[in-house]
């Protein structure tokens, strides 16, 4: 397997981590929508250069 497409998936299994994250602290502890848009906009950015090198790793290999 492509080191690229390897490096996506890790990207994208952040991508869940961080939302993971964001959404049990939100049942905790109620966080500010700036917050949560900050966290969203950082799991977006994950999931989307993962497939980014995904894509170019299958394009590659």
């Amino acid at each position: 397997m492509h080191p690229l497409v390897i490096l996506g998936f890790c990207l994208m299994i952040a991508c869940c981590v961080v939302s993971g994250i964001d959404v049990v602290r939100t049942i905790r502890q109620g966080r500010e929508p700036e917050r949560r848009l900050r966290a969203f906009l950082l799991a977006a950015g994950l999931l989307i250069g993962g497939g980014i090198l995904v894509l170019i790793g299958l394009t590659q290999g």
